[in-house]
């Protein structure tokens, strides 16, 4: 069975901060109707997974300020949140540590999506800051992608099973491929390697609803005997539109 977790809302850019600045002012004396709205601030938005199979629980800091509110477990994801834009040091800990496991910089653009994957094994420990770049769904299709998070499994590709029809193209450990568009529907879905076209996961009877947008991740090791971090393909779900 396929992995899954709780689905990511896109925040609307355009209206994320405005729209707070309006719940908090509802109820207020109309004697405020004149005061004119504060600049918004360039904002990006963030989300941050947690695919390295053998680190300890973490704790994600932006610059001086912590991310999480929760230890950040291993196939767990925190969803997109506002950050201020530029260049940011992004730092990883064990949970409640002061030492650094990773610190690495990235720049955040204004009105722009982004997921931060850590990976490979901690003693090695990386991250990449990939843009979610999707048009928007529809009813009668999905958008799907691959992001490769296993350090030790080969180049692969995901297909539809008994089918030719790929999901993504060729992608390598650290890698992702772009969105693309699938009918909505159940499948049963194969990761297959490039070089060898041996089936490494599959996951039967999954449910890919229109109106989304969705990330497969392998994730795990091909060589272990942790069933906790075995090879594994997992569904996130990155945007719902509800419209």
């Amino acid at each position: 069975m396929i992995k899954r977790l709780i689905s990511f809302k896109k925040p609307s850019l355009t209206l994320a901060f405005s729209t707070l600045a309006l719940s908090g002012i509802l109820g207020l004396s109309s004697c405020l109707d004149d005061i004119e709205n504060p600049d918004l601030p360039p904002t990006a938005y963030v989300s941050v997974y947690q695919g390295s199979p053998d680190a300890p629980e973490l704790d994600i800091y932006a610059d001086a300020n912590r991310i999480n509110n929760q230890a950040l477990d291993f196939a767990e994801a925190l969803a997109y949140s506002p950050f201020y834009v530029g260049e940011r040091q992004f730092k990883v800990t064990a949970f409640d540590a002061a030492s650094s496991l990773l610190e690495k910089e990235f720049r955040l653009g204004a009105d722009t999506v982004y997921s931060l994957f850590i990976l490979n094994k901690v003693a090695n420990l990386d991250a990449i800051l990939v843009e979610d770049d999707w048009d928007e769904p529809n009813a009668e299709e999905a958008q799907v992608r691959l992001v490769h998070l296993s350090p030790d499994t080969e180049e692969v590709y995901v297909k539809i099973s008994d089918s030719e029809d790929r999901l993504s193209t060729d992608v390598a450990f650290g890698e992702n491929s772009g969105f693309s568009d699938i009918a909505t529907d159940i499948y049963d879905i194969e990761v297959i390697s490039v070089d060898t076209e041996e089936v490494l996961v599959s996951a039967t009877d999954v449910e890919l609803k229109g109106n989304r947008v969705y990330t497969f991740i392998l994730r795990g090791l091909t060589e272990t005997e942790d069933e906790d971090m075995k090879l594994d393909l997992q569904l996130l779900t990155n945007y719902v539109n509800y419209q």
